[in-house]
């Protein structure tokens, strides 16, 4: 088999603690529940890919998330190429961020690749974020480098019946139901069949 075609850090986002197990907190789920699939659904491209869970609150994501990616990237990138040599200067990297995904029904899968410039990020402080400082280091958007790319893999929460005034603050941070969290997992197979395909796209 091929060698994969490109690195991918693959990020959660969400917040810390006490609020890890909240709806707002998907994006951690649901790598629980991806983290065990990767070692047998992917043989032999762990050198390729690199799940990491973002310590912050969730509207600080950005600078840490970028560092760590930056600093892997670096180093995985010389070791593939030592190890798996190619035509290409270097391995592209994409950046898997999962996040929640309100007002998606619970559970659906809604990929969108690029940031603001290509899908409204609609006021998700996390990902603008994320999104902020990836253009504050001129890695996003692109100016005709493909080395780096962006794949946002949202995991739906449903929506607050209720449309006063901070019925979305209270409901994202609502503890998950079990029910919930079976809608998570369920999700699980989906993101890996994504990050597969992104592993080998040219």
């Amino acid at each position: 088999m091929d060698p994969p075609r490109r690195l991918l850090f693959i990020a959660s986002i969400g917040n810390k603690a006490p609020y890890r197990k909240t709806r707002h907190s998907a994006g951690h789920l649901l790598l629980d529940a991806v983290k065990p699939l990767l070692p047998t659904t992917l043989p032999q491209t762990g050198a390729f890919h690199e799940t990491w869970y973002s310590p912050t609150y969730m509207n600080e994501s950005g600078p840490k998330l970028v560092r760590q990616m930056e600093k892997w990237a670096a180093r995985q990138n010389e070791l593939c190429m030592k190890l798996f040599p190619t035509t290409q200067s270097s391995y592209p990297t994409t950046l898997i961020i999962l996040h929640d995904e309100l007002e998606a029904p619970l559970g659906k899968l809604r990929v969108k690749r690029g940031g603001p410039e290509a899908a409204s990020l609609r006021g998700h402080r996390g990902l603008i974020s994320v999104c902020e400082t990836l253009r504050g280091k001129g890695l996003h958007p692109p100016r005709g480098n493909t080395d780096f790319s962006i794949l946002r893999v949202g995991v739906g929460i449903g929506r607050p019946p209720s449309r006063e005034k901070g019925a979305v603050s209270d409901y994202v941070l609502a503890p998950v139901s079990e029910g919930e969290m079976r809608a998570y997992h369920g999700a699980a197979e989906g993101v890996v069949k994504v990050i597969a395909e992104e592993l080998y796209r040219v």
